[in-house]
């Protein structure tokens, strides 16, 4: 009796990046050789199986979950040949937390070439939090790193409205932005004039000053004059 051994069913299995943040998804792939080389079942499993794009074809997507910290996952796959043959192997996938998007605030009106805080209130302890400009992503000023309370990102002086976004990085380089935008409503410059109809006067005699304002709000609540 002669006994016919098929060769070894040789399954190779892995991923573009194995390191990846949980708001985003990879592509797990896998091969085979070997066996009888016709393959009926190809077969991923794991605990966040479940979380594959298919479980029954070579290369699914990982689509994780959200996760609380980091979070390594094993995935098996295993092919099936004609002969009823087996072979399998393994892929693992690291999944850091992205940030949490979390409500931002702001003052909504402020003078001309005056300044504000763009401000979050619970801040993550870990995340660093960058102020934009929402008109590109331009970054404002540098990351200030959050501490697990309220934190202000300072706006600079600003002479036009300007609306804000902000980019929350954490340590493993998962990003995420925040929920919302901020649009700060800048005033027209306050222009004051001031004058008299004689700048040179005699120690006896008096003279009238004159003032006048335009722009900022349009009301004026006081005048003050110092010298």
């Amino acid at each position: 009796v002669t006994i016919t051994v098929r060769p070894v069913l040789t399954v190779t299995a892995g991923t573009a990046d194995n390191v990846i943040c949980d708001d985003e998804t990879v592509a797990l792939s896998s091969s085979a050789a070997g066996g009888s080389g016709t393959y009926t079942t190809i077969a991923w499993t794991g605990l966040a199986s479940g979380q594959l794009s298919s479980t029954s074809v070579a290369a699914p997507t990982f689509n994780p979950n959200a996760v609380g910290a980091q979070t390594v996952y094993t995935f098996t796959v295993t092919y099936t040949d004609n002969a009823g043959c087996t072979g399998f192997n393994t892929v693992n996938v690291t999944v850091d937390p992205a940030p949490v998007a979390l409500a931002v605030g702001g003052t909504a009106t402020i003078c001309y070439n005056s300044s504000t805080n763009i401000t979050i209130a619970a801040s993550q302890n870990g995340v660093s939090y960058q102020l934009r400009d929402n008109a590109g992503n331009t970054p404002v000023g540098s990351p200030v790193a959050g501490n697990g309370g309220a934190i202000n990102l300072p706006t600079g002086n600003l002479t036009a409205n300007t609306t804000y976004n902000v980019l929350a990085t954490s340590a493993a380089g998962c990003d995420t932005q925040m929920s919302n935008t901020v649009t700060i409503t800048v005033r027209p410059v306050l222009t004051v004039t001031a004058g008299t109809a004689d700048n040179v006067i005699c120690d006896d005699e008096t003279v009238a000053l004159s003032s006048s304002a335009a722009g900022g709000s349009g009301t004026y609540t006081t005048i003050a004059w110092t010298g």
